[in-house]
C-alpha cells in the first residue's frame, strides 16, 4: 500500500489548519471569558450593597420571626 506524496501533504495541511483554528478559536474564547467574568466572584461587595440575611440570635423569638418574615418576602418577591 503507497500512499502519494501529495495525499501526505494535503493531510498534513489539514492536520495543520485544524490546530490553527482550534488554538486561535480557544485564545478568543480566553480573552472573552477573561473580559466578561470577574476574577473572583465570590469578593465582598463594595459600595452601597444590601446584606439579605441578618445573622440573628435565635433564643429570641421576635428576632426569629422577623427573619422568617424577611425570609419569606426574599423568596415571594426576589428583594
Amino acid at each position: 500500500m503507497k500512499v502519494s506524496y501529495r495525499r501526505l501533504m494535503e493531510g498534513l495541511r489539514f492536520l495543520l489548519l485544524f490546530i490553527t483554528c482550534t488554538l486561535l478559536s480557544y485564545g478568543i474564547i480566553t480573552l472573552l471569558v477573561d473580559k466578561f467574568l470577574p476574577a473572583n466572584p465570590y469578593h465582598e461587595p463594595h459600595g452601597n450593597a444590601v446584606k439579605v440575611v441578618k445573622v440573628i440570635n435565635t433564643s429570641q423569638t421576635q428576632d426569629f420571626d422577623g427573619y422568617v418574615a424577611r425570609l419569606q418576602l426574599f423568596f415571594l418577591t426576589g428583594e
